[in-house]
């Protein structure tokens, strides 16, 4: 049964991940001649092409992205729900805002690895591959605030320490407020 969980989990994880990365990199207009965007984008459109003749997007919000990534995000509670995580039921209200805390969830560890990717990448490709120039339009937004703040120390940026401790803030208060369900999202 554990080992089941995890790959489900996992699965439902990695869903919810490159759903996040299809809407974030509308959002920030990343290079779609990126071959890793390109990836995103073709392995996404299969399921979104179609519904999105069902579901229009309005004005610039990709609204049968969000649709499908609420709803991805519903059956990973669901499926935490089965395996006995949370003790209430399949069928509560709850769920649906259970939902929101789980793409809230997705996209802080997200962002963390797309950080961490990053700052890994600068000290081996300094900036000439297509992963760092991909991640350097997706994190750029976030950090480029702090940075106007807190400007480099000589060779040393540390916006992205500080960005990460924030992180680390939030996903505290998260555990306050949600308990237990924030640890096992």
């Amino acid at each position: 049964m554990t080992s089941l969980y995890f790959l489900g989990n996992t699965i439902l994880t990695v869903c919810l991940y490159v759903l996040i990365l299809r809407l974030w990199m509308q959002r920030v207009r990343v290079n779609f001649y990126n071959p890793f965007t390109q990836f995103i984008v073709r392995i996404t459109q299969p399921i979104i092409g179609p519904l999105r003749k069902v579901i229009p997007s309005i004005k610039q919000i990709d609204t049968a992205t969000w649709v499908l990534l609420y709803f991805v995000a519903v059956i990973k509670i669901i499926f935490i729900s089965y395996y006995g995580m949370i003790n209430e039921s399949i069928w509560t209200s709850k769920y649906l805002l259970y939902a929101i805390a789980v793409i809230a969830h997705a996209f802080g560890h997200l962002l963390f690895w797309l950080l961490l990717f990053r700052a890994i990448l600068s000290w081996v490709s300094r900036g000439q591959s297509n992963a760092d120039e991909l991640l350097a339009q997706l994190t750029e937004p976030l950090i480029a605030p702090i940075r106007r703040i807190v400007p480099p120390l000589g060779m040393i940026d540390i916006s992205f320490m500080i960005f990460v401790f924030i992180l680390m803030f939030l996903n505290m208060l998260a555990v306050d407020v949600f308990g237990y369900l924030w640890l096992i999202l």
